[in-house]
């Protein structure tokens, strides 16, 4: 049996993601015996912790992928003291050592000198996709106390993109209780999908039209372009912001014309390939056009995604190649999908961003 540890009378508050879901906890800690207590968790080593800021402020465990816990305030001198510390160099370079950081430190150099060359497109591609994911899983966190869960609402979304994704880039989906219209990518092949957008949709294809376009950035990497664009290098040694910072700017972004247009292209090969039709993904940018209709042209085509006519018509071409489509969702996955976050609330105009 695990032991579990009750906050102490010199307990600190702080906040926990355990690594297993993407929950932040409030939990209060205490240092007692070489072991760093969490009430409600296990006692964790001093010694498998690792700093990951440099106030002070994030830790992280060397045993356990994703685990973070953090202190919204300074915690006491006390504390801090008896927990690992910066070191001489920086956190990153004393557990690796001088020599091996100056070695990454050219290889990000020699990256930096290649994507001003060739681009951020390629920089994306050469950054390997085990790192993604790990920054993936830390926006993600951020989102933790608007996560809607249910077993068979995610069972439902689960399945959808395995049919939409390819096997060598497993895409995983949530949903968040944000009343937009509309779905992030984050890094990984997490998509996050906003509670607007299902309350919004008339059928689980016009969803499955907005996960395939997401899938669509995934497969591309607009993700990583996105972030590398606005943070430069200090994304890849992590000095370029927090995790909160990477996820705000990811709601904030606009593809350029270009990507939106090569993630429609994926959304349709996606459709096609997994049976469902098309054609109600071009009935919701026909919803949106309608909102368009009401804006100056200028400013219809200085927007970052293609007009929606335009969508709309390449969505309709293709429904001709689905012969025989097959409903992306039954009605009782739809059902328990429209159900996760507590059912449909009072919608706003479309604010349709994916």
């Amino acid at each position: 049996m695990s032991e579990r540890s009750e906050p102490a009378s010199d307990a600190v508050p702080a906040w926990l993601h355990d690594g297993r879901s993407a929950i932040r906890h409030e939990v209060f800690v205490a240092i007692a015996d070489g072991r760093l207590l969490i009430d409600g968790f296990d006692p964790v080593p001093l010694d498998a912790l690792r700093r990951i800021d440099a106030r002070g402020f994030q830790f992280g465990r060397s045993d356990v992928t994703g685990w973070r816990l953090g202190f919204d305030a300074a915690p006491p001198d006390a504390l801090l003291r008896r927990l690992p510390s910066a070191g001489r160099y920086g956190g990153p370079i004393d557990r690796i050592g001088l020599w091996a950081a100056a070695a990454i430190a050219l290889c990000l150099s020699a990256l930096v000198i290649i994507g001003a060359i060739q681009g951020l497109d390629l920089l994306a591609r050469m950054i390997p996709y085990r790192w993604e994911q790990r920054l993936g899983d830390a926006i993600s966190g951020d989102f933790g106390t608007q996560a809607c869960r249910s077993p068979a609402g995610q069972a439902a979304l689960d399945g959808l993109a395995g049919r939409l994704s390819s096997s060598d880039r497993p895409v995983r989906v949530g949903v968040v209780d944000i009343p937009i219209v509309n779905a992030v990518a984050l890094p990984g092949g997490r998509i996050l999908i906003f509670r607007g957008l299902i309350d919004t949709a008339r059928s689980p294809d016009e969803v499955a039209g907005v996960l395939a376009h997401e899938i669509g950035h995934v497969e591309h990497r607009h993700v990583m372009v996105a972030l590398l664009r606005r943070f430069g290098i200090g994304l890849l040694v992590g000095s370029g912001g927090s995790a909160a910072d990477y996820g705000q700017a990811l709601l904030e972004s606009r593809y350029s014309r270009a990507a939106e247009s090569e993630a429609d292209a994926s959304s349709v090969e996606h459709l096609v390939r997994a049976g469902i039709s098309p054609t109600p993904t071009a009935r919701l940018f026909d919803r949106l056009g309608r909102d368009e209709a009401a804006m100056p042209k200028l400013f219809v085509y200085m927007a970052s995604h293609p007009p929606s006519a335009e969508r709309r018509a390449r969505f309709d071409a293709a429904a001709k190649r689905v012969l025989h489509p097959r409903p992306s969702l039954d009605p009782a996955s739809w059902a328990a999908v429209r159900a996760m976050c507590g059912g449909a609330k009072a919608k706003g105009g479309l604010e349709l961003r994916f």
